[in-house]
């Protein structure tokens, strides 16, 4: 009937002389309107999952049933109008059923009415430069009908209650697949977020093909849909370009007089069998006493000493981390190092005999060397907020009842980049000073005499690490793909007809 109804309205629209075909096609216009509204077989059903469902928490959808599924699949799209394109001024007069001819036929449209609905009066419907939209939305307010699209061409007017709107408002569902990167936390929000603004009926989700279903009025649904598009867009990806720099300076100065401490006594007698040698390596040999106890002291000469040694060293390294917004990356360089945490200091034996059972030690791996870790906040394609937390443990050579002693050093620290601009992390630095004095005992200390009978050396040894790292940007963030956009919604009573 819905068929052989658009037949004779097009017929009568080719050919307006002709009675025949506009009589035909108003004689069956309401049963066609029926037979063209084009209900989902289970409605119904739909509506009690939906209400079993509504006192779970809404950041826990219920899960998809197999019915859920094969609703959402073989459900085609809605039929949607399409209107000749154009923005003008319109001003109709008559009662409502003829204004809302009128208008249909301005943009190339047709309509048929609900067989409840009863025309108002007359009035006069008069707008200024709009377009379709406007104008549909406008008459609707005017005389307080609302439309249900049936065909690409064909409309339906009803009176705007709660009742026509439960029987004639299409119920659709609709499933949404679910990027791989988006994870557990941000569906929650997400789901979250659009049963606060929208207030749907049922959302269930598929974990095994990661599908969500909506399942609500088409109004609802529709803006639910461009909702939950825009807040689960894959996040950016980040490229942060890493250059690791190990700076070593070992600078040592050497000066002074260097003046023998030890000094060689010998017996310059054979008094009891005492065989004299000469002694060897000295310049002179100052003797004191005589006859049998005649004693010789060896002198060395003094040398003067000035010595500088300088040394310095780099280490490179260059990597690459890839990751997205919000979430870190972490780089390690370095080596595991064992250390003891646990072990049996027991006897291997008792007295009354048998061995005691010796459990093995336990034993925890450590992270040697440098661990870091970055996290990317992307706004825009310009410009990125880097958080990094570095770490560098060594060991220090020491130890605690066997454990070993490891020496840490940690940065953290935030950065805002622009794309392309690198950015250098300094901190990770160590110091280490001496001054040693080395002399006559005694002598050494005197003012202006310790000068002349010592040797002093300077020790300076800096070890610096250097962090430079530069993002670029692997793919565009949601805010520049979907900026903030208006949904309109209209009121839980009138929701705006989707056009």
């Amino acid at each position: 009937m819905a068929q052989a109804y658009i037949f004779y309205a097009e017929a009568a629209a080719m050919d307006p002389k002709n009675r025949t075909y506009w009589q035909h096609s108003q004689a069956i216009r309401t049963r066609a309107a029926l037979e063209g509204l084009v209900m989902p077989e289970a409605t119904t059903a739909a509506a009690d999952s939906g209400d079993s469902g509504a006192d779970e928490p809404v950041f826990q959808p219920e899960a998809a049933t197999p019915r859920d599924m094969w609703d959402a699949s073989r459900q085609g799209s809605p039929p949607e109008l399409a209107p000749d394109d154009g923005t003008g001024d319109i001003d109709l007069r008559g009662d409502s059923k003829q204004i809302w001819q009128d208008l249909a036929k301005i943009f190339g449209l047709d309509c048929v009415f609900d067989p409840d609905y009863q025309p108002s009066g007359q009035m006069r419907f008069r707008l200024k430069s709009v377009d379709f939209r406007t104008s549909m939305r406008g008459l609707e307010a005017a005389t307080g009908t609302f439309i249900v699209p049936l065909r690409s061409k064909i409309f339906m007017v009803a009176k705007d209650t709660p009742q026509k709107r439960t029987e004639l408002q299409p119920r659709v569902a609709v499933s949404i697949p679910l990027p791989d990167s988006v994870t557990q936390q941000d569906f929650n929000q997400a789901v979250t977020a659009v049963q606060q603004a929208v207030g749907i009926e049922k959302i269930s989700f598929d974990t095994q093909t990661k599908t969500v279903i909506l399942r609500d009025t088409l109004a609802k649904v529709t803006a639910a849909r461009a909702l939950l598009q825009d807040l689960i867009r894959p996040p950016a990806q980040v490229m942060v370009e890493l250059k690791l720099v190990e700076v070593t300076r070992n600078d040592m100065v050497t000066y002074g007089i260097d003046f023998p401490n030890i000094f060689s006594l010998n017996f310059l007698t054979n008094w009891l069998g005492n065989q004299f040698l000469p002694p060897t390596n000295i310049s002179g040999l100052l003797t004191f006493g005589g006859g049998k106890t005649l004693m010789g002291l060896g002198i060395v000469n003094a040398a003067l000493v000035a010595q500088m040694s300088k040394a310095t060293s780099a280490n490179l390294l260059e990597s690459t981390l890839r990751t997205t917004d919000g979430n870190a990356a972490t780089m390690h360089i370095g080596e595991q190092y064992p250390v003891l945490t646990s072990q049996y200091v027991g006897p291997a034996s008792f007295t009354s005999g048998g061995t005691a059972y010796t459990p093995p030690p336990s034993f925890q791996f450590v992270d040697l060397g440098l661990t870091l870790k970055v996290t990317p906040s992307v706004r825009s394609l310009d410009s990125a907020t880097l958080d990094v937390d570095a770490e560098y443990k060594v060991l220090t050579g020491a130890s605690i009842n066997g454990i070993p002693v490891i020496g840490n050093r940690a940065l953290k620290s935030t950065v805002n980049l622009r794309m392309g601009e690198w950015a250098v992390l300094g901190g990770l630095l160590e110091v280490d000073e001496a001054h040693t004095i080395a002399g006559l005992a005694g002598a050494s200390r005197v003012p202006y005499l310790g000068a002349l009978t010592s040797t002093r050396t300077k020790t300076n040894n800096t070890d610096q690490i250097l962090l430079l790292m530069r993002p670029y940007p692997l793919s565009t963030p949601a805010s520049d793909l979907s900026p903030g956009r208006t949904l309109r919604l209209g009121s839980d009573a009138r929701p705006i007809t989707v056009l």
